[in-house]
């Protein structure tokens, strides 16, 4: 993990509250803050302040536990919401792209911890899906127990 600086470009990946599904955004970081509770209940944890790519407004991030932050913008996936296909509203990590280079860009490039619960939702599937069901993607970190009825159903 690297600490956060002034101007590093991240990847952000999170799911969202309303759809349950996977969103990545680039972002450069435009100041650090000391790590402190935001959001309801200080769920989240405020560490610097941002600007997304191709976005004039800056904006606090605020970290839930399970986001996944990568260092730069030039990552080997993108996610099933992004692409042509199908979506897929399941409460995980959706990536397109090979597995293993995925492994690698989140074993290495990790700009802030990635949590085990974050990991164990993490879904890959090599080209964009055609299908609802769960026949076109993997689980990319099999080993890691979860509660998460997705995950389990795979396994």
């Amino acid at each position: 993990m690297n600490a956060l600086t002034v101007g590093q470009r991240v990847t952000l990946l999170k799911i969202d509250d309303m759809m349950a599904m996977c969103h990545r955004y680039q972002l450069e970081i435009r100041s650090v803050v000391e790590p402190q509770p935001a959001g309801y209940e200080g769920r989240h944890q405020r560490v610097a302040t941002v600007r997304q790519k191709g976005k004039r407004k800056e904006f606090f991030l605020d970290l839930g536990a399970d986001d996944i932050l990568l260092g730069g913008w030039d990552v080997p996936f993108h996610t099933d919401t992004e692409g042509s296909g199908v979506m897929a509203g399941n409460a995980c990590f959706n990536l397109v792209g090979d597995p293993k280079a995925i492994h690698d860009c989140i074993e290495t490039r990790a700009a802030w911890p990635i949590s085990d619960s974050a990991k164990a939702k993490i879904l890959v599937s090599a080209s964009n899906r055609t299908k609802c069901d769960d026949s076109e993607v993997a689980l990319l970190y099999p080993e890691i127990e979860t509660g998460h009825a997705v995950v389990n159903r795979m396994k």
